[in-house]
């Protein structure tokens, strides 16, 4: 098994989406503000550190973590399963970096475990001025999981919700796709 095949599920976060203006006034009735886009983790940037070093790159413990980027694109840009695309090819809206830890191993990922990390997810919309962090679990292949979106810069500073990521498939580095949304509010709204 290879790194890259083992390494499918990293939710590394998020590319591709509707970015907002500044922080406007909700609608009548509204406070929230829903985006979404896709992502594509590019799996040449993704570093392990393995709790047993004799492991390798290769398989994932209980434990180790890793790092890795993405590319945010507008929703609906790459398709579900075995897409090929490009993680960096044109057309990005924005960047992820993705921290994590597995919970899981190798094995108990190849037998289908819903979760098998636990990520923080920082997102540059468009760049490092304008920024949002998400925390919570990682899915498996084909799985949807929810996270906590706690906070932000530039526009998005005091920005507090929800976000659903769902692993759609797979591109050219043998790295995940996901489709996030996003529904964010500003704290005290």
């Amino acid at each position: 098994m290879t790194a890259k095949l083992t390494l499918l599920v990293l939710p590394a976060a998020v590319a591709g989406m509707i970015l907002w203006g500044p922080w406007a006034s909700p609608a009548a009735g509204q406070s929230d503000e829903t985006m979404s886009f896709d992502v594509a983790i590019d799996g040449t940037t993704y570093v392990q550190n393995d709790v047993d070093p004799a492991e390798g790159q290769a398989v994932f413990t209980r434990g180790d973590t890793g790092i890795v980027d993405g590319t945010l694109y507008p929703p609906g840009t790459i398709p579900p399963g075995n897409a090929g695309n490009d993680p960096n090819a044109p057309g990005g809206i924005g960047k992820m970096r993705c921290r994590l830890a597995y919970i899981i191993d190798t094995a108990q990922f190849l037998a289908g475990a819903p979760i098998v990390t636990y990520v923080s997810e920082l997102y540059s919309l468009p760049d490092d001025r304008t920024l949002l962090m998400a925390d919570g679990p990682g899915p498996n292949m084909g799985v949807t999981m929810k996270r906590i979106v706690f906070g932000g810069t530039g526009r998005f500073a005091g920005a507090v919700g929800e976000l659903i990521e769902s692993n759609i498939g797979i591109n050219k580095t043998g790295f995940c796709n996901l489709r996030v949304t996003l529904k964010i509010k500003k704290a005290g709204d």
